[in-house]
């Protein structure tokens, strides 16, 4: 009998041997998911006199990725060895086309010219899940770089995205809100803007002083484009805009809604009868109105603004009240 049992602890030694070289053996398991990106366009930026050449390129690999919403910290030190993430398409295609494709829905041309376009230089610096217990941060962080057709760079930054993954949500819909937060962040009005700066397929509006605007497009006015910025405090206040003007040639006009704060825009002006020699005597209303709030309004000389290029204002809201 102690023979036999002095065997068996053998048979179950032997067992646990194999058992654990099966495991250590064992291929991981290998999930795929399927990339998206829901991220849509703030503003559009229509007219621009030039295109924009996009380059992109990644420094990120899966092994930068886990899910890890709904484990302990102790069992995701295990993950790496048990888990294999695979993606599709790959992360670098996938940055590739859907940061394409968000630009041309701004209503930026993609350019292909060096000699007369911009450049936006693009890295996916960073694409992850962080181990955390009971939820994983999620972070997307994009650098870009602007340069001019001398190859002057013009604009850079660093955009970033972030979200928390909650019980029960995939591991797609929250690395997809990150990166469309961080593609968001990126400074498209002050692309827009540097871009509509160049001249070379338009003229100057003061270079056509007294030519009126009749609505035909063939005024450079009518091809001066304009960057809005508009912010407010608190957030999130209706903004209109009216024409004033103390000039027969041009119409006052009623308030239209344009958005609410932070507004930010690249748009031409198409105000009949303008012309750059009576522009001084025209004015922007912006008024600025939110529940609770005084309506506030200000003017903005349409003279300056086609000189500058820009409209930029913030208003202090006061409660109504005080």
């Amino acid at each position: 009998m102690k023979k036999l049992f002095q065997w068996a602890k053998v048979v179950v030694f032997l067992l646990f041997i194999v058992v654990g070289i099966g495991s250590l053996s064992a291929k991981p398991k290998e999930v795929v998911y399927t990339l998206t990106c829901s991220a849509q366009p703030i503003q559009r930026f229509n007219d621009l006199p030039c295109g924009l050449i996009v380059t992109t390129s990644c420094d990120v690999d899966n092994s930068q990725i886990f899910d890890l919403s709904q484990i302990s910290e102790k069992e995701a030190k295990k993950v790496r060895k048990t888990l294999s993430l695979s993606f599709k398409p790959d992360i670098a295609e996938f940055f590739d086309e859907s940061f394409k494709k968000y630009v041309r829905s701004t209503g930026i041309n993609m350019g292909y010219d060096r000699s007369k376009d911009f450049s936006l230089k693009v890295k996916l610096k960073e694409f992850k899940v962080t181990e955390g217990m009971g939820g994983a941060p999620c972070t997307a962080v994009i650098e870009w770089t602007l340069t001019d057709p001398d190859n002057k760079i013009v604009l850079e930054g660093t955009a970033k995205g972030r979200n928390t993954m909650a019980l029960g949500q995939s591991l797609p819909d929250v690395l997809d809100s990150a990166y469309s937060r961080a593609i968001n962040d990126i400074d498209w009005g002050g692309i827009a803007w540097n871009m509509s700066k160049s001249e070379t397929d338009n003229k100057r509006a003061d270079q056509e002083k007294s030519k009126q605007v009749k609505g035909d497009g063939d005024t450079a006015l009518e091809h001066t484009v304009i960057r809005w910025y508009i912010m407010s405090a608190p957030a999130g206040a209706d903004v209109s805009w009216r024409v004033v003007s103390s000039t027969p040639d041009v119409k006052n006009t009623n308030s239209t809604y344009v958005g609410t704060t932070p507004y930010e825009t690249t748009e031409s002006f198409d105000i009949r009868g303008l012309k750059y020699d009576n522009a001084g005597n025209v004015q922007i209303e912006i008024s600025c109105e939110k529940n609770g709030y005084v309506t506030q309004r200000k003017r903005f000389n349409l003279r300056q603004a086609i000189d500058q290029r820009e409209i930029s204002a913030k208003f202090n809201l006061v409660a109504e009240g005080e």
